[in-house]
This record gives C-alpha cells, sequence and structure tokens, in this order.
C-alpha cells in the first residue's frame, strides 16, 4: 500500500512482462534512439529512422549500419541476431561482451566532420579499415 490508497497496487502488463532479460550484449525493448558502445568506451547514439543502409557479411560475422554521422561496424557470432533485432526497432543498446559480440567501432564520415574535428571529439575514431 502506498500513501492514504487502502487498495494495493495492482501489477500492469508492463511490469509483468516488461523487455526482456536477454544474456546477449544489447538490450531489447523499443526506443525512438538506439545507442552503441564502441571499444573506446565512448556512446554514440541516433535515431532508428537515421539509419541511411545496412550490410552483412555472414563470412565476417560483421554488420554495417551506416547513419549521417558515419558507419556503426558490429562484429562478432550474434552480429546477425543483432542485426534482426535492430531491423525491428528492438535492440536499442550494444556493448561489445567478447565473446557473443567482438567489437563495436565507429567510423565517421569524412564529409560530416573533418579529421581534426573528428580528434577533438574523440582521438579513437577516424580511418580505419572497412574492407570485407
Amino acid at each position: 500500500m502506498s500513501g492514504n490508497n487502502p487498495h494495493p497496487r495492482v501489477p500492469t502488463l508492463k511490469d509483468l512482462y516488461g523487455p526482456k532479460q536477454s544474456s546477449f550484449p544489447w538490450e531489447e525493448h523499443q526506443a525512438e534512439i538506439v545507442r552503441f558502445w564502441i571499444d573506446s568506451g565512448d556512446c554514440w547514439g541516433f535515431l532508428f529512422h537515421h539509419v541511411s543502409g545496412t550490410y552483412y557479411s555472414a563470412k565476417e560475422q560483421r554488420l554495417l549500419i551506416d547513419c549521417g554521422l558515419g558507419t556503426i561496424v558490429v562484429t562478432g557470432p550474434k552480429a546477425l541476431e543483432f542485426y534482426e533485432q535492430f531491423s525491428n526497432h528492438r535492440a536499442t543498446l550494444i556493448k561489445a561482451d567478447g565473446k557473443d559480440i567482438l567489437s563495436v567501432k565507429m567510423h565517421l564520415n569524412s564529409e560530416g566532420l573533418a579529421k581534426k574535428d573528428a580528434e577533438v571529439v574523440t582521438p579513437e575514431i577516424g580511418g580505419g579499415d572497412l574492407s570485407l
């Protein structure tokens, strides 16, 4: 019971069946912004509708997610499962765990930010090999 209300609080369906508790290195629930914790420890986020394209390489177990800022590169044996959840707007946060998701990196678009500006934002970003 809470306050002066004589009736106990009845749990809502969301309380009972809310976001699925996943053992995967990503969270599953609906949100407008998806967040990526990259290997350097920084977090990048953008709205789902800002994704301009995706590519998954089965051979490399690598997912590329292109947005206005640049390209997020997710690698690991569960990258495809993350991609399926991400594509359905269900995966909203990811961070490498060294097992299922080996790496999450951000490669900025050279058009979006000059290299010197990117170094001011975070020295870990820039260049990098995106070849498959």
